[in-house]
């Protein structure tokens, strides 16, 4: 009798009763079958069987000796749940931490208790009073585990769906419309004429919020005191008969859920039978059985009665608004009553408000006003808005703004979810009176929806929910072709994909009649399906559908999306290292192009799927230095930098002499552009240690180029013009032996590179005729060989001596090569190329303040950004001039006194110099003499060190 009595509780709120061990239970709520409130379901059932077992016991007590008692645990989490045997007839069965997890609450209950875990808690709160019961160290948790007593019903539900608990609140957004008319229809009430007003939407598009608006406005301009408010909201566990309006009338006389019968009774039947009509207590489920004398139809009739002149006397009174939410779960009875006493009661104040989805019909009225207010998804910039507004004016969160916007398909309350997952799992943080977020890919979907979407998924036939499984490892958007090839039942995919269609679960994307390509009609959709596939589901699913990737991109893959696809899907099969290379390729192509941003994600997740491949040492190795070189060419120095270490760590416990002397010249340029040229040089004279006489000759004339760089930089330009030619004379040898065509490539880089140190350091000792030809011989060559890099450099530097050659074709120059570096994606060469614009625009045209200014401007902020300490001198003199040439001076003292403070720090005669004749003049400009004659005689010894006249500097100072 105990476990018949326990099942049926669980049965009663759509529970799955999995097995009794002994004297326990096992119920699962949310497999096979979900629901979107699963754990308000288990508190019901726990809650309910307390009570019934308390019953049993007062019957048995005696007969027994000693009372029966119950007592429960509740966790909510995922399970692995199914027919695990794999046999036909297998029982079904869930397993997992979290059944473990719940046995220990369980334990841990004392008699006539039920501990919860704090995961259920916060999904049950809105409906349920909980005490805590502190920490408790469970067996098989290293951490002390929060849990909860549940003490009962709460007599006012709130709403699950809200932000309110975390202490974050949003103004309405994109209602303006839908409030109005709801505002509209509350006034033509208010005139006399009765108004039934439908808001449709799909779950959390916002009705309910709506209608809390509406609400706050009336009671802002003081109509809501004036009017009689009663609520029934429906329960996705269906409504008794006339559920809704005896919630209505239960309202009207102060019924409380922890009233007993009899005093329910009792605060009802003055006012009922004040009416003439005791008959509505069976609308209010106070009576179990009908009177013999009374037929159901008479009965019916009576109902209507009853329930029309209780709205009646009360609009007589005072104007009655009935607001009925989540209609779609109401009983059918109620729905008729409804429409029965509204069409008798046309010209009355009455305002009957229903929510409800778009699949659900209201009540159609033939004699009162009826509309229906569409509550449709929010646009993107709106759902923007809704995120921004949570988070006020100290949020800087433009990422997640597009992130929530792009997830949550414009409905409001999965913009919350992600939100409240963000905020719950540390990933969004309040530090101080600000709102970070970490990398919003690693957001999850929040447990409440999974059951809200999960629900439909389980209402499916076997056939589709597989093929909706399958297609959801195919992605978002998938080919009807690949599903087939990957399908369980490829003959019954047309008929299944229309059944998933009109379910809306997918969208056919162009003409019905091609159907070619699909969509989930929700990005939530397609997340929720694919997370709950079991692993190994999921693992065999992915190496299906890349062989069948495989089978029609051939071996070799011409296209950079067939890459992408193919290193997607291996990667998350069992052959992950086949996965990884695809990914590796994916990024190199990317790469080629410039998609830089592509190419760095590429590589970063290759590395992430080689972490679980054993024998995978090489191809990381790879994928580390190939992201280095993206990460440090997009300003992430100190990321490149650690993926630098890793394989210099790596070649040198190989003895691999050629790899560690090339990642040495990689990290010494990291150093060289965060301004520390001491520890870049001595990077640059390891490599070249590293390297014996027979050695890889273009690793050795990369290292002489950059000897010979750091020679200019450093005003030895006779240094740097014997580095740059023995850099030429080792490219150029093995351009001409190359037999492999990225070999040929990597040493016609090098000798673009040379030909370009060449230049600047014969412009340096005033050979500018040379200097052009050099650097213009190695912009030809690199755009030839499609060697961007190279070519921006090369155009930074022309731009330069074209400034004093021939003005006209410096600006060309630079513009040329400002959208060569935007090409690129190299923001160094950017901000270089606008600081030679502001000199060139402010020096030689009238356009200086339009566009000199903002150009300087935009070369000070990149290298702020970039943490560029190298450069960021350049453009600060370049302000510093400007402001100087328009009398503005305190604003150039700031600009040079900035700038002198990092050439200092760097020592380059070329920053220092015109640091310090700036400076001098402003002094001598003030009328300060001694000051001016200071820098004055500073600049003379920077002259004389590095061995050039002032002109020189003055002229060429910002050459690289």
């Amino acid at each position: 009798v105990l476990f018949e009595t326990l099942a049926q509780t669980i049965t009663r709120y759509d529970g799955f009763v999995e097995k009794f061990v002994g004297d326990a239970v096992l119920a699962v709520f949310g497999a096979p079958v979900a629901h979107e409130d699963d754990p308000a379901r288990a508190c019901d059932a726990a809650l309910e069987m307390l009570e019934r077992v308390a019953a049993l016991s007062r019957e048995w007590a005696v007969r027994l000796g000693q009372p029966v008692t119950l007592h429960v645990g509740i966790h909510t989490g995922p399970v692995v749940a199914g027919s695990l045997g794999g046999a036909a007839g297998d029982a079904y069965a869930v397993t997992g931490d979290t059944v473990n997890t719940t046995s220990r609450l369980l334990t841990a209950a004392a008699p006539g208790t039920i501990l919860t875990s704090e995961a259920t808690r916060g999904l049950a709160q809105h409906r349920f009073a909980f005490e805590s019961a502190g920490e408790l160290m469970l067996r098989g948790k290293t951490e002390p585990f929060v849990v909860h007593r549940l003490v009962g019903a709460l007599a006012e539900p709130g709403s699950s769906r809200g932000l309110a608990a975390l202490g974050l609140a949003a103004p309405l957004v994109g209602r303006t419309d839908e409030l109005d008319q709801l505002l509209s229809a509350f006034e033509r009430m208010e005139r006399g004429r009765t108004q039934v007003v439908s808001l449709v939407g799909e779950a959390g598009t916002g009705k309910s919020r709506l209608i809390a608006e509406f609400l706050a406005r009336l009671d802002a301009d003081g109509r809501l005191a004036r009017t009689a408010v009663r609520r029934a909201a429906c329960s996705s566990l269906g409504e008794p008969t006339y559920g809704v309006f005896g919630a209505l009338f239960g309202e009207a006389y102060q019924v409380e859920p922890a009233d007993s019968l009899d005093v329910a009774r009792r605060k009802l039947a003055a006012g009922l039978n004040s009416l003439g009509a005791p008959v509505l207590s069976y609308v209010l489920g106070l009576e179990g059985e009908v009177h013999p004398d009374i037929e159901p139809e008479q009965l019916q009739r009576q109902i209507v009665l009853a329930a029309r002149a209780l709205v009646e006397r009360r609009v007589e009174r005072e104007p009655l608004l009935l607001l009925v939410e989540d209609l779609h779960w109401a009983d059918i009875a109620s729905v008729d009553l409804l429409r029965q006493v509204v069409d008798q009661l046309p010209d009355r104040p009455l305002m009957v408000l229903l929510s409800h989805r778009p699949d659900t019909t209201p009540p159609l009225v033939t004699r009162a006003a009826q509309s229906v207010i569409r509550v449709a998804p929010l646009s993107t910039d709106e759902t923007r808005a809704l995120v921004a507004g949570f988070f006020g004016a100290s949020a800087d969160l433009e990422q997640l703004q597009d992130f929530i916007a792009g997830r949550s398909g414009g409905n409001p309350l999965f913009a919350e979810e992600i939100v409240r997952s963000l905020v719950g799992r540390g990933l969004l943080q309040r530090e101080g009176g600000r709102w970070t977020c970490a990398t919003v890919s690693e957001a999850v979907v929040p447990p409440t929806l999974h059951g809200l979407l999960l629900s439909r998924v389980d209402g499916l036939p076997v056939a589709a929910r597989r093929l909706l499984q399958e297609a959801a490892v195919l992605g978002a958007t998938f080919d009807g072709a690949l599903l087939r090839a990957v399908a369980t039942e490829p003959g019954a995919i047309d008929a299944e994909l229309a059944r998933l269609a009109e379910a809306d679960f997918v969208q056919p994307l162009g003409p019905w009649h091609e159907r070619t390509r699909y969509r989930f009609t929700h990005a939530l959709v397609h997340e929720v399906v694919y997370q709950n596939l079991l692993l190994s589901r999921r693992t065999e699913l992915h190496e299906r559908v890349g062989r069948a990737l495989e089978q029609a991109a051939g071996p070799r893959p011409e296209r950079l999306s067939d890459l992408e696809a193919l290193g997607h899907h291996w990667s998350l099969s069992a052959d992950k290292l086949r996965g990884a290379r695809y990914l590796v390729a994916a990024g190199d192509w990317a790469r080629a192009v410039y998609a830089n941003d592509d190419a760095i994600r590429h590589y970063d997740r290759a590395l992430q799927t080689l972490a679980e491949c054993p024998g995978g040492g090489g191809d990381a190795r790879t994928a580390h230095e190939r992201l280095a070189d993206l990460l440090g060419l997009t300003g992430r120095r100190a990321e490149a930098l650690a993926h630098y270490e890793a394989v210099r760590k790596d070649s040198e416990r190989d003895g691999d002499r050629v790899a560690a002397a090339r990642v040495q010249r990689k990290i010494g340029g990291l150093y060289w552009e965060a301004g520390d040229r001491e520890r870049a040089g001595a990077c640059f004279t390891s490599g070249l240690e590293l390297l014996g006489e027979h050695d890889d000759p273009i690793e050795r004339a990369h290292l002489f180029q950059e000897m010979g760089r750091l020679a200019f930089r450093a005003g030895d330009n006779a240094g740097a013009i014997t580095w740059a030619e023995r850099a030429l004379a080792e490219a150029t040898h093995e351009e001409e032996a190359a037999t492999e065509p990225e070999r040929a490539r990597e040493a016609t880089t090098m000798r673009a590179q040379a030909y370009n140190t060449l230049g600047v350091a014969l412009a340096r000792t005033g050979r500018l005729t040379e200097a052009v030809e050099q650097i213009e011989r190695s912009i030809g060559l690199a755009e030839t060989r499609d060697l961007l890099q190279a070519a921006c450099r090369g155009y930074t530097n022309l731009g330069v001596l074209f400034s004093s050659l021939d003005p006209r074709r410096s600006i060309e120059t630079c513009l040329r090569g400002l959208e060569t570096a935007k090409k690129v994606g190299d923001l160094g060469f950017q901000s270089r190329l606008y600081a030679n614009l502001a000199v060139a625009y402010c020096a030689l045209t009238d356009r200086c303040e339009a566009e000199g200014i903002e150009a300087a401007q935009t070369a000070i902020d990149l290298d702020r950004r970039l943490g560029l300490l190298d450069h960021l001198a350049i453009p600060l003199i370049v302000l510093g001039q400007i402001h100087q040439c328009h009398g503005e001076h305190r604003e150039a003292f700031a600009m040079y006194e900035e700038a002198l403070g990092l050439a200092e720090q760097i020592g380059e005669p070329q920053l220092l110099f015109p640091c310090y004749d700036g400076l001098a003049t402003l002094y001598l400009d003030a009328g300060n003499t001694g000051q001016a004659e200071a820098y004055l005689t500073k600049a003379q010894e920077v002259c004389a060190r590095a061995g050039v006249e002032p002109d020189a500097l003055m002229v060429l100072p910002f050459l690289c």
